[in-house]
């Protein structure tokens, strides 16, 4: 049987938002399994032309002009409105701890059970770091991709996986076409992106291409991106190909064999449960992705963070043969559908009861 309400806040429900269109898929997995879904989303909105008649959508800004007292009174007034209208069974706040909060000092019916999801390591900024810990605090249960994902203990916190469109982004290989390279990746220095491309032009891949698909946010971000650009012009198999929507993102991985996430502990990225649905070998970093793997297969995907172990990691894979690499692909695959959309919905639902 379907709950009654749901109250879903989000940053964003712009459809060609690299980082946040697919919180869009949780909404079409959320409108099944409630009778009413209403939508707060704090910086834009598109409209509901996925045709969902019971879901309401409510975008606090569409300027990036409006200041932050703007937004928040915005927020503030939607909130009491609509919680005062409504009696809702849960709200799940997405990725942003500061919306969960200002709703649960606001809301009208403290009935309401409030789900943080939240899937980062701790911001450096006090601020920041002073709003995560209330969120948690606040909120009635977080839940998290990882056991490194959400960086303070509580019994509120839930491990349940990340949640990727894996049915959209599934492909399965018979073949290695080529040996061209993706990084799946937000512009940031936090994800390690020169250690990648740098190890990349070292090894024996570097006659093949290594394309960055992922944008700046930041301002210390386009800082970096510059940097980057400028770093690399000489190298004409250092590609960055800026942001693809979300949407078109399976169809767009198909032209690529390989993916490197260099990110530490803490990012539990979904790119690489993506890359890895989408047919895709990995090579990563992150202890957190090690399940996903059979263990004797780690010492092909897996490389730490001293130096040249990429590198040397790269070397050995290139001379791989064929048949044990997408044997490795076949069973990421198979561990990678644990964390389908589907599944990760009904784990967060499942809290309510828990």
């Amino acid at each position: 049987m379907n709950k009654k309400k749901l109250l879903y806040l989000n940053l964003s429900t712009d459809d060609n938002d690299v980082s946040l269109g697919f919180s869009n898929t949780w909404l079409s997995k959320f409108s099944n399994k409630f009778e009413s879904v209403d939508l707060i989303s704090l910086n834009k909105s598109t409209n509901n032309k996925n045709g969902f008649k019971n879901v309401k959508i409510y975008g606090v800004s569409q300027s990036e002009s409006l200041s932050k007292l703007s937004k928040f009174l915005r927020l503030k007034n939607l909130v009491k409105d609509l919680t005062k209208k409504n009696e809702y069974e849960v709200c799940f706040s997405h990725m942003s701890p500061l919306l969960s909060i200002i709703t649960k000092l606001f809301n009208q019916n403290n009935k309401t059970i409030s789900i943080l999801w939240y899937t980062h390591p701790k911001p450096k900024e006090i601020s920041k770091k002073f709003i995560l810990f209330i969120s948690l605090f606040i909120n009635n249960k977080i839940v998290t991709a990882s056991k490194s994902s959400f960086p303070y203990y509580s019994k509120k916190v839930k491990v349940i996986g990340h949640a990727i469109d894996y049915e959209t982004f599934l492909y399965k290989k018979n073949s290695i076409s080529n040996k061209d390279i993706v990084i799946l990746s937000r512009i940031s220095k936090s994800k390690n992106l020169e250690l990648s491309i740098d190890c990349f032009l070292k090894s024996k891949f570097n006659q093949n291409s290594i394309t960055v698909i992922g944008d700046a946010v930041t301002a210390d971000d386009k800082d970096y991106k510059t940097f980057l650009i400028k770093k690399y012009k000489k190298n004409d198999n250092v590609i960055f190909k800026g942001m693809i929507p979300h949407k078109d993102l399976p169809n767009v991985l198909k032209s690529y064999s390989y993916h490197i996430n260099s990110t530490p502990s803490g990012f539990y990225d979904k790119s690489v449960l993506e890359t890895l649905a989408a047919g895709i070998y990995n090579f990563y970093l992150n202890d957190d992705y090690d399940k996903l793997f059979d263990t004797k297969s780690l010492k092909y995907t897996k490389f730490s963070s001293k130096q040249n172990s990429l590198t040397h990691l790269l070397n050995s894979v290139y001379e791989l043969d064929e048949k044990k690499i997408l044997e490795i692909i076949s069973h990421a695959q198979f561990s990678v559908a644990r964390e389908s959309i589907s599944t990760i919905s009904d784990r967060v639902l499942s809290t309510v009861e828990n």
